[in-house]
């Protein structure tokens, strides 16, 4: 009979890790806890695979600011031609949420443990944020900045920015309180493309009010 393929004990750490964490953050959960998740390997695992709890941990974040980096960057057009700016504001958006919210179980749980990361930050963010969140924050100013008129200023487009991740995250941070309050909607992991659709519309109606009127245009 043929053999069973050998389960990768490291990518069935990290996948326990990652629910582990989501459950309880990275103080609350112990790495025994972790391991019989994991379908009872060795506590030794984590030290072998991942150098102990806090690599291990660290190793999950960098994963979750990978996935961010890599929503915000839309594929580039099979054609080669630079997309119009309506058509890559929308690829944005929709690559953005698509890493938030359709990713299923492991997605969503991504987006816990970055949602506690905001209220209870562990020693790693620190880190994490100087290596990869404000280089990720800085190619995303430079990608709305010609929304915002010529010239506009870098507290405009810093502002901006906030607003934009604010409508495309809302989901992750007050997903179950929403649930609460409209029992009756699918949730963001059925309903990711419309949401997306929706935030894409709102985010391009927003830039566009938020840059200064050209000389003689006049707004409502």
């Amino acid at each position: 009979m043929p053999r069973k393929p050998k389960p990768d004990v490291r990518q069935t750490i990290l996948a326990a890790a990652i629910g582990l964490f989501a459950e309880k953050g990275y103080r609350a959960a112990t790495v025994r806890e972790l391991c019989a998740r994991a379908g009872g390997v060795n506590v030794s695992a984590v030290n072998y695979y991942f150098g102990g709890k806090e690599k291990l941990y660290a190793e999950v974040l960098r994963r979750l600011l990978d996935g961010l980096q890599a929503g915000a960057r839309p594929a580039p057009p099979a054609d080669g031609r630079p997309p119009a700016p309506q058509e890559a504001l929308r690829a944005f958006v929709a690559g953005y949420c698509r890493m938030l919210y359709g990713g299923g179980r492991v997605g969503a749980d991504l987006c816990r443990i970055f949602a506690r990361e905001m209220v209870d930050p562990s020693p790693f963010l620190d880190e994490l944020a100087q290596r990869q969140l404000r280089p990720a924050t800085l190619e995303l100013l430079d990608f709305l900045r010609p929304f915002l008129g010529t010239d506009p200023s870098p507290e405009l487009v810093r502002d901006a920015a906030a607003f934009a991740i604010g409508a495309m995250t809302y989901f992750a941070y007050n997903g179950e309180a929403f649930r609460r309050i409209f029992p009756d909607h699918p949730g963001p992991g059925a309903a990711w493309e419309a949401m997306a659709e929706r935030a894409g519309a709102f985010i391009a109606g927003g830039l566009a009010r938020l840059a200064p009127a050209e000389p003689g245009e006049e707004r409502s």
